[in-house]
């Protein structure tokens, strides 16, 4: 391996505190991709605070630790904290992101001890307002508006940042505006981090639910990017749908996860073995694009510069893999558009 792609140049970690999933999780996210891809067929196992050190160990230069949970940090909220306490006590800055259950009781144990000046931010996972919709997509009955609203403002008054990612199907694909309304006039937030639904996440499922069309799509991330300019928000937005001008723009100016020259690293804790991937939108069609920490058997997936995620390879496998909920193949459905990895996003600030 050479050493430009070594774990010297790690900066930035998206960690999964073992590998339980969604049959732990406190939700049950119709979309969720936990339990298969990189994770099927894992021991179900609950990570230690040794491997958490080993991690910081083998990343010398890391300084941001984004948290997850098993996916949701509610699910393990005691372990995220002493991982935290870890990350904090070596000068590494935390991120968390959550679904926000349990609200202000998670919040608490969640940041019980840690110096609030290492959190950047935590990030409330909030798909729509419609209480209906919202438990659809969530999987559960058990979570409120009223329960994240009330956590939200807890973490305000602790001077905690907070930012909104909602994940756009087509049964919310309308909500994003009421969304950034809602939370920009009621706390003043002006972080909004936007997910397409995951299109690796309804391979085999018999379920409705589709995602949006491409066209639709294009108008929205346009439209977010006009009430981003009016109210001057800090957005992220996956483009995913590329016209011939824009994808020449993509190949030159790449804004990945992935091709970020190894700085950014995702890792699912196992039971002896700390599983890598520095594309995980690759891992979840070819596993094999996964590696031991320990070992560093590290393959840096680039190609001319590009990263394979935006290779017609992965687009062919990722829209092979990628079913609506009537069991028909998603694709664009016009041929002058061009699918990329949904890790290309704008990201802007107004």
């Amino acid at each position: 391996m050479n050493k430009e792609n070594g774990l010297e140049k790690v900066t930035d970690l998206t960690l999964y505190t073992g590998t339980y999933g969604k049959d732990r999780c406190t939700c049950k996210c119709i979309g969720c991709t936990q339990g298969g891809g990189i994770l099927k067929g894992k021991e179900k196992y609950q990570g230690t605070i040794e491997q958490i050190r080993t991690i910081i160990k083998k990343l010398p230069n890391l300084q941001n630790a984004y948290l997850l949970g098993n996916p949701d940090v509610s699910v393990d909220t005691d372990f995220c904290n002493e991982a935290s306490k870890e990350f904090i006590k070596n000068d590494i800055n935390v991120m968390f992101s959550t679904s926000g259950f349990k609200a202000v009781k998670t919040l608490k144990k969640l940041t019980s001890g840690l110096d609030t000046k290492y959190i950047k931010y935590i990030s409330y996972s909030i798909d729509t307002l419609n209480t209906e919709k919202m438990r659809f997509l969530k999987g559960t009955d058990k979570l409120s508006l009223e329960e994240i609203e009330e956590a939200i403002s807890y973490a305000i008054k602790k001077g905690i940042p907070v930012k909104i990612q909602p994940t756009l199907w087509e049964i919310n694909q309308d909500d994003y505006a009421e969304i950034i309304d809602n939370f920009y006039e009621k706390f003043g937030i002006k972080w909004y981090t936007f997910h397409a639904g995951s299109f690796e996440a309804l391979k085999d499922k018999d379920v409705n639910l589709n995602h949006i069309k491409p066209q639709k799509w294009r108008m929205i991330t346009k439209d977010i990017q006009r009430i981003a300019k009016e109210k001057g928000l800090k957005i992220s937005l996956p483009r995913i749908f590329l016209d011939r001008e824009e994808l020449e723009e993509c190949q030159q100016n790449i804004h990945t996860y992935c091709a970020n020259g190894g700085k950014g690293l995702q890792i699912w804790i196992e039971k002896d073995f700390i599983r890598c991937t520095y594309c995980p939108v690759l891992a979840e069609i070819h596993p094999e694009f996964t590696f031991s920490i320990e070992e560093n058997t590290a393959n840096f997936i680039s190609k001319n510069g590009v990263c394979l995620a935006l290779s017609s390879t992965l687009d062919k496998a990722l829209t092979l893999n990628a079913v609506n909920g009537n069991g028909r193949i998603f694709n664009t459905g016009d041929k002058s558009l061009y699918t990329v990895c949904r890790y290309y996003k704008i990201k802007e600030q107004f």
